[in-house]
């Protein structure tokens, strides 16, 4: 059994926990604020599930972060598979502020959408590099395809942009007008 390296570990954990951070400066509070006011789809996940499902993500590229850095002898192949994984990375946490910055359900069904480019390109490179991270990128790959696009698609069905932020500016009024009259 190979000792632990510790430098890839630290590098690995680190940039999981950068693109973490970031994703919750993107996502910002509207999580709690405009989501919280869409319409949901049946398949709707609890927040703490969603929480807990991006928390497993996070160890699944923790992984697959270490083994290229300590298991790839190639090293123009470990950097284009170390390079997709940052792309696949920060890609999903850019969709947060596309998502939830722009409040836009189009957007974020567009973003899902278009994030099988990168993360079909990493899965390529993966099962040439290491077939083992390709199996466990294609655990994530399968939960995109197979929760992530539907639950989107539904999402923006039931919440059309146009009709949504319509809604929620006419709230957002009626809040502002109530606090004006008790003041």
């Amino acid at each position: 059994m190979q000792a632990l390296n510790i430098p890839a570990l630290v590098i690995a954990l680190v940039s999981c926990l950068a693109m973490a951070s970031l994703g919750g400066l993107l996502a910002g509070k509207q999580v709690t604020g405009w989501f919280a006011t869409l319409r949901k789809p049946r398949l709707q996940l609890p927040l703490w599930a969603f929480i807990s499902v991006g928390g497993v993500v996070y160890v699944l590229d923790a992984l697959i972060l270490y083994r290229l850095l300590t298991g790839v002898n190639d090293q123009a192949l470990r950097i284009v598979a170390l390079t997709g994984m940052y792309i696949v990375m920060l890609y999903n946490e850019l969709w947060n502020y596309v998502f939830l910055g722009w409040r836009n359900t189009f957007a974020g069904f567009l973003g899902v959408l278009a994030f099988l480019a990168p993360l079909l390109i990493l899965q390529v490179t993966l099962l040439v590099s290491d077939q083992f991270s390709a199996l466990v990128l294609f655990v994530y790959l399968l939960w995109v395809i197979g929760y992530d696009i539907p639950w989107a698609y539904t999402l923006w069905k039931l919440n059309p942009p146009g009709v949504r932020q319509g809604m929620e500016s006419i709230v957002l009024s009626k809040d502002r007008s109530e606090e004006e009259t008790v003041t």
